[in-house]
């Protein structure tokens, strides 16, 4: 059977993030189709005790909200965290590197957690640093992390935004250079909101490992739980079956955002930074500055993903020649959707995609379909059979535009989403784009 799962998460514990309460993440997840979902910052002493005290085990290593009802019974939990390792990198200064953890119990968090009390590390954020003084201490300390309870499971998370492994801040061009001696042993990599397994394909490093998509969301919201999520071909659910489905690669496709909605696709300097304003400015690699100097403000753009990408294509084939984004098929399957709320709101004219008429919206199309993911499976001449009548015709056309894939997005750049174009082409190459107020 297939299980959509969406296992990278932030409770209210972590930065900028309010109350986030799992009854309200599992109503969520049942309407948007998520099966399973990772809880968060799980190594946090409150939001663990928390989690203890409203989950129960339903499946080995999957957990329930204890005394829920149909439909909230059926939502499934998994023990997840996101720790931040530092450490020097040979580019200079210290690189911290976003990791995700998924744990099989709580005696192994607990475990964990007297690991990370060990080294001196606080938990008292959602995302705990784990300073660490080389690459052999990063070994030693993952290998120490998935050692400590069966099935224990890290993957290096967004790995092309700027905090990822292979990001721009403090960049390096090879798992080994930060993770050391643990490399080899990371079998599972997280594309995150502005890349697929499309832009990664140019990455050889990546060719033996499995891809995954999470939403990495800071809320309960329609549009953020599985706003991106990875669906499994497992026999059942359960922990064992579903990390060792990640491990050997059983992924029957990622739902993916198009890599230009993300924040930190293209390069560039938003609005609001020292010396900005209003300004702002963001460019294709054939566009970037020389120097990658802003020409706003004089400092360092950041640096997009899609750039990133390129670098680090030439740089890991290398001697050979690097691989043509575009020129080279995506090893797993995926695709590219966009959150459900989004294109009703687009398909009404609205700009919000939290207003009563289209959450009242939002529910009457699930009544029809089953799950937002349900809707997604169907063929679009399906999905026209079944809306017809039910919604106006600009939002039918709005969600049959997405099922075709007929949408871009006008790029995001550090930090700022991208806007959604429906029926519309944009070219990734080409942009450019300075504005000064």
């Amino acid at each position: 059977m297939r299980y959509a799962v969406d296992l990278h998460s932030h409770s209210g514990y972590a930065g900028g993030v309010g109350n986030i309460s799992l009854a309200s993440l599992a109503r969520t997840m049942v309407v948007k189709g998520i099966n399973a979902f990772g809880v968060g910052d799980c190594l946090q002493p409150a939001w663990r005790e928390s989690l203890e005290r409203q989950l129960v085990e339903r499946e080995q290593g999957l957990y329930a909200l204890d005394g829920a009802e149909a439909p909230l019974a059926a939502a499934r939990f998994v023990l997840q965290t996101e720790v931040i390792i530092t450490s020097p990198v040979s580019s200079g200064g210290r690189k911290g590197t976003h990791v995700g953890l998924l744990f099989p119990d709580f005696a192994t968090v607990d475990r964990a957690i007297a690991l990370l009390d060990r080294w001196g590390v606080h938990l008292n954020m959602g995302r705990p640093f784990i300073k660490c003084v080389d690459t052999a201490e990063v070994a030693e300390r993952c290998f120490a992390l998935v050692d400590s309870g069966p099935g224990v499971l890290l993957f290096p998370a967004h790995v092309l935004t700027p905090q990822g492994i292979y990001g721009s801040d403090h960049p390096v061009d090879h798992l080994a250079e930060v993770f050391g001696d643990f490399a080899p042993r990371i079998r599972v990599v997280e594309t995150g909101l502005s890349a697929d397994p499309e832009l990664l394909a140019i990455l050889p490093e990546l060719d033996t490992r499995t891809l995954i998509s999470n939403s990495d969301c800071h809320s309960e919201a329609l549009n953020r739980v599985g706003r991106e999520f990875t669906v499994l071909e497992l026999k059942q659910l359960s922990y064992p079956g579903l990390v060792e489905a990640l491990e050997a690669g059983q992924v029957a496709y990622t739902a993916e955002f198009n890599p230009a909605e993300g924040r930190y696709f293209l390069t560039g300097h938003r609005s609001g930074l020292e010396r900005h304003g209003a300004s702002y400015c963001y460019f294709s690699p054939d566009r970037s500055p020389a120097q990658g100097i802003c020409p706003i403000c004089g400092k360092p753009l950041t640096v997009g993903v899609l750039e990133r990408a390129l670098t680090l294509a030439k740089r890991q084939a290398d001697p050979a020649p690097a691989r043509v984004l575009g020129e080279v098929t995506a090893r797993q399957a995926y695709r590219r959707l966009v959150p459900l709320v989004e294109v009703l709101a687009a398909g009404q004219g609205v700009k919000s995609v939290v207003g009563k008429k289209t959450a009242r919206l939002f529910q009457t199309i699930i009544a029809r379909t089953g799950t937002e993911a349900g809707l997604w499976e169907l063929e679009a001449g399906e999905i026209a059979r079944e809306l017809a009548g039910v919604v106006e015709e600009s939002v039918l056309k709005a969600i049959l535009a997405v099922r075709n894939g007929d949408f871009s997005f006008q790029p995001g750049y550090d930090g700022s989403y991208g806007e959604l174009r429906l029926g519309e082409a944009i070219d990734w190459q080409g942009q450019e784009r300075i504005f000064r107020a």
